[in-house]
């Protein structure tokens, strides 16, 4: 079997999507762990790793935290996986473009996110290994009255966004998500608000978080792909969302409705959505079904094939 090392985060995102991908891969012959980055490791230890391992694989910071900060992972043995946006930057800031010339392989999770790297400079065109979710993990019985609206993400209020704005620094990925407007519109709709944030801690207790609302807003001015809409979806529930990371490829109007980036066009569209919901209960239930049915397609099966294609190209 091939042996590969997930070098990231081992909590909330990152962690949802690499622990099930060492679940996902095995299967096809490919045995992975993670190792947290949070925890500080020897260089003589990573290097014993390194002799047992085929292939380790990261964003952008964790490549710069092996190559350069332990000094003891070769670029020749690491696949680069870009997140977001500001993965993409972080190379180009400390190590300049041609930096993407020497990793093993450069991959990114999404269309938006491939077509971000020809827009910095990146020469090299890296493939597209999408993420996913276990649906098994989210399928309860849909909804069938719209009460609580949901935020799954970071949360901050628009006095913290204003106050950015102007002491900076506004490269934190919180401030591209906007919460603040998900709140506002359940309000004006006359709904509960509910931010998983406030009071939970693991990705692994969300799938009681999306059991407990009955519609889930992302309110993103920018993604690099986003995890709640496909959760929320596979739970069965509303999921508004504008048109960020992989909503227009993945889920569009067939897994939710679709609101502007524009703030004003935003609250507009989004509390007339909640309102019209939460007074026909039938029509709000059926969209739930839907939105569920469509959700199968974000299992980590349909798209495991293109991390095992990488990763036999890879370690060839």
């Amino acid at each position: 079997m091939k042996k590969i090392v997930f070098y990231t985060q081992p909590e909330w995102a990152f962690g949802a999507i690499h622990y099930e991908l060492c679940k996902y891969l095995f299967k096809y012959g490919i045995d992975a762990h993670l190792l947290p980055w949070t925890a500080a490791y020897t260089k003589e230890e990573l290097q014993e790793l390194d002799k047992a391992t085929d292939l380790f694989i990261t964003n952008q910071h964790g490549y710069a935290n092996l190559v350069y900060g332990y000094g003891a992972i070769s670029p020749e043995k690491i696949m680069v996986t870009a997140h977001a946006t500001l993965d993409l930057e972080e190379l180009i800031q400390r190590h300049g473009l041609n930096e993407y010339k020497k990793p093993k392989a450069y991959t990114v999770v999404t269309k938006f996110l491939q077509e971000k790297s020809k827009e910095l400079g990146i020469s090299r065109i890296p493939a597209i290994t999408p993420i996913a979710i276990n649906t098994n993990s989210y399928d309860f019985p849909p909804s069938a009255r719209l009460q609580t609206v949901g935020f799954a993400g970071s949360f901050h209020q628009r006095d913290e966004f204003n106050d950015a704005l102007i002491n900076g620094p506004m490269s934190q990925p919180k401030f591209k998500k906007r919460g603040y407007l998900a709140e506002e519109c359940a309000k004006a709709a006359g709904l509960d608000f509910k931010v998983a944030q406030f009071y939970h801690n693991s990705f692994i207790t969300m799938p009681g978080y999306y059991k407990s609302v009955d519609c889930v807003i992302i309110a993103s001015a920018e993604e690099g792909a986003g995890l709640p809409a496909l959760e929320a979806g596979a739970a069965g529930k509303l999921v508004i969302s504008t048109p960020v990371g992989h909503w227009q490829e993945r889920v569009g109007e067939a897994g939710g409705h679709t609101v502007p980036i524009l703030e004003a066009d935003f609250v507009r569209k989004t509390v007339k959505l909640l309102q019209d919901y939460k007074e026909h209960p039938k029509k709000y239930h059926l969209k739930c079904v839907a939105t569920q049915k469509h959700a199968q397609q974000y299992d980590w099966s349909q798209v495991i094939g293109s991390w095992v294609a990488a990763i036999t190209a890879a370690t060839a």
